[in-house]
């Protein structure tokens, strides 16, 4: 019994020191909070489907969850969907704190128009594809969202451009090049561009060079992706030299047609897999013989052969590299390849540039020296709507130079002559020259009677301006979810029946053997969310600020003043309340925020005038932008379904209040305004983002109200 409680012991200790062993090992590449976004879209409804873009995101969500991501997946998603699953990835981020690394990868379909680059859901339209920016995702715009979200590394990984269902249109192509806040091409010329995409600590990679196409592949996963999935698993390797990897990988696999392409600003080293615990320190990262650590120099590509200093040009991709190596080897068999290259990255720098700029002089310039570019026709139509800079410097420089001139003299301002005699018979006199004429009043002030009239009146027109701050009550019920999956369990009952009969000359046994099965009740599937921990009603209320302006019409009549007023206001009223519950071994987080950012009224008003003061009430109709989001979440969205939405828009309503106004001088008021508003209800329809559940949907009801305080002032004319 001892040697048994013994070995027991012993064993107990060896798991614990396996434990603590890997789990020393994994803290430090799971130390920092890590989300990813991962989109797949390959199912298009009107545009070539890509077979392999659900295996690449697929392939590329399970690596990522054995690097420590929490993943949230959005696989062949419409525009809306696409919407609501980033919504919840960028909240994700936000709670994460300062130290989370958000990265975004996309299988699927891109374009650019006029230098941004567009992810296009699976319903898009290319029969109108004018209209591409307000069909699809901008990639500027979910890495600003990251920005705001306080994301300390964005990662951005675009499988994409597998083919452009706009080309036959030629209204947008093969990505564009996105250049970010921090990043340097290693030339001094090149460096220091404003951003156009996103802040520092940003790492962009895109599958091909700009404005060309990457190749779906015809094996389980894309060139790209089946390269990405083995190079990023080396454990330690910084992630820029992941992707050098990489490009020497593609380069190779496509025979050198595709050569992707990144940035990087990031200013803390990322691996997407941390070296294990006690590991001999890494050795300069090579591929072959072309050094992935230390920047190739001049004198480092003399030292290699002609192929190698090719591929070393190739892996760091920097337009001096390729300079230097094409001055080495000028007549080498892969010149003619590193100056297609060089030339196309100096055609996609410029119009980077160009874009940057937005200015006519700009596009007309980059037009003249690209001639034959596949963007002179977007320059030279863009050059038409562009400002122009030389005017802008004009009104900068001399903005009120044509007005700078003295007043004409009039005749009637000259000094009169003395009057003739010959004309009076009285003698002639020296020209009498009266004294100058005192400064008329009105010289002062021409315009004070019209704005400042002797006594306070409350008759006429007025507009002003308030500042305050207010309190919104948006109490939020949930229904659902509805459309929930189940599945029916059956029980199966066997019964045996044994029937013996006396007959001559011998008995007879007979037996028969009965299977009946019973269907028992439905119940839910276990993807489904559980409408137990889905709480009843939320309250995501919040107090902000407000201020706007105010324009009026007052008509006295004795001591009673009856108008109309409309005012808009800019505002930051409203919140966000989030619960969760585990009832049946699941966590489902339930989230909704309810916000309104305009707020604007057409008000009737009547006051009562006592002196200098008076006291009014309003009433009438009120109307604001609400921007309302909601979310029912998992623990694990690979296995159980969650649904979200968000929607923005204009909701109306009634307003409410009164105040006091003061005549602190003729035509000008000081003035305290309460207003009580009410925008009614919005519905909120959540939906499935996660592929498990398409038929279930919750939803969400939001009454919005609240109260102002605003203090301002106005002055009649």
């Amino acid at each position: 019994m001892r040697i048994q409680a013994r070995a027991y012991a012993y064993l107990v200790i060896a798991l614990a020191a396996v434990f603590v062993t890997f789990g020393l090992g994994a803290t430090p590449a799971f130390a920092q909070k890590r989300f990813a976004f991962v989109v797949g879209n390959g199912g298009y409804a009107n545009v070539t489907k890509l077979p392999n873009a659900l295996n690449d995101a697929n392939a590329t969500r399970s690596m990522l969850q054995e690097a420590g991501f929490d993943i949230t997946p959005a696989l062949d998603l419409s525009l809306a969907g696409l919407r609501s699953a980033l919504d919840v990835f960028v909240d994700k981020v936000r709670r994460g704190g300062p130290d989370a690394t958000a990265l975004v990868y996309y299988a699927g379909h891109a374009v650019q128009l006029d230098g941004a680059n567009y992810i296009l859901p699976t319903d898009i339209r290319p029969q109108i594809g004018t209209n591409i920016a307000e069909q699809s995702l901008s990639l500027s715009d979910i890495l600003r969202r990251l920005d705001g979200a306080g994301a300390k590394s964005k990662i951005a990984i675009l499988d994409a451009c597998r083919d452009n269902p706009f080309a036959g249109r030629q209204v947008a192509r093969g990505l564009a090049l996105q250049i970010v806040d921090g990043a340097n091409e290693g030339i001094s010329n090149e460096a220091g561009l404003a951003r156009i995409d996103s802040g520092s600590g940003t790492f962009v990679a895109f599958a091909t060079s700009p404005g060309s196409t990457a190749a779906d592949g015809t094996g389980a996963n894309s060139p790209f992706t089946t390269a990405f999935l083995r190079e990023a698993r080396e454990p330690g390797l910084a992630v820029e030299q992941i992707f050098r990897r990489i490009r020497l990988a593609v380069y190779d696999s496509t025979n050198g047609t595709q050569i992707p392409w990144d940035t990087s600003s990031l200013i803390t080293e990322f691996s997407f897999f941390q070296r294990p615990a006690g590991a001999p320190a890494a050795q300069a990262a090579t591929a072959g013989n072309v050094p992935l650590t230390a920047r190739p120099t001049l004198a480092s590509l003399r030292g290699m052969s002609p192929a190698d200093a090719a591929r070393t040009a190739i892996a760091w991709d920097r337009s001096d590299i390729y300079g230097n190596a094409l001055a080495i080897n000028p007549e080498d068999q892969n010149a003619l390849r590193l100056n297609r290259i060089l030339a196309q990255r100096t055609d996609e720098r410029a119009w980077a540039e160009a874009v940057l700029a937005g200015d006519a002089e700009s596009f007309r310039l980059y037009a003249r020296l690209y001639p034959v570019s596949d963007h002179t026709a977007a320059a030279l139509r863009l050059a038409a709507t562009a400002p122009s800079r030389n005017r802008a410097q004009v009104a900068q420089t001399c903005p009120v130079c044509p007005a700078v001139q003295q007043p004409r003299s009039r005749r009637a301002d000259y000094t009169p002559r003395g009057v003739s005699p010959a004309r009076t018979g009285m003698p002639r006199q020296a020209p009498v020259t009266p004294p100058p004429p005192p400064m008329a009043p009105q010289a002062m002030a021409p315009d004070l009677p019209a704005l400042f009239p002797e006594r306070p009146r409350w008759t006429g027109f007025y507009v002003g301006g308030s500042l305050g701050g207010g309190r919104q009550s948006d109490r939020t019920t949930v229904a659902g979810p509805f459309g929930s999956p189940t599945f029916t369990p059956t029980t199966t009952t066997t019964t045996s029946t044994t029937t013996t009969t006396n007959s001559t000359p011998f008995p007879t046994t007979t037996t028969v053997v009965t299977t009946a099965t019973v269907a028992g009740t439905s119940v839910l599937a276990a993807s489904a969310i559980n409408a137990a921990a889905v709480p009843r009603s939320l309250s995501p209320d919040g107090s902000g600020m407000v201020g706007g302006a105010q324009f009026g019409f007052n008509y006295q009549i004795g001591a009673v003043v009856i108008g109309a007023e409309t005012d808009l206001s800019a505002t930051r009223l409203g919140g966000s309340q989030t619960i969760s519950a585990n009832p049946s071994g699941t966590r489902f987080t339930t989230r909704a925020e309810n916000e309104v950012s305009m707020l604007g009224t057409v008000r009737a008003r009547a006051g009562f005038v006592l002196g200098d003061f008076m006291i009014y009430g309003s009433g009438g109709y009120a109307y604001g932008l609400v921007d309302q989001k909601g979310s029912i979440t998992p623990d694990n969205p690979a296995t159980t379904s969650g649904a979200t939405a968000s929607r923005s828009g204009i909701a109306s309503g009634w307003a409410l209040g009164g105040g006091i106004e003061y005549a602190i001088m003729p035509g000008m008021t000081l003035r305290l305004d309460y207003t009580h508003y009410d925008l009614g209800n919005q519905k909120l329809t959540l939906q499935d983002y996660t592929g498990l559940a398409p038929t279930q949907y919750a939803t969400m009801r939001a009454r919005t109200a609240g109260d102002i305080v605003k203090a301002g002032f106005n002055f009649g004319f």
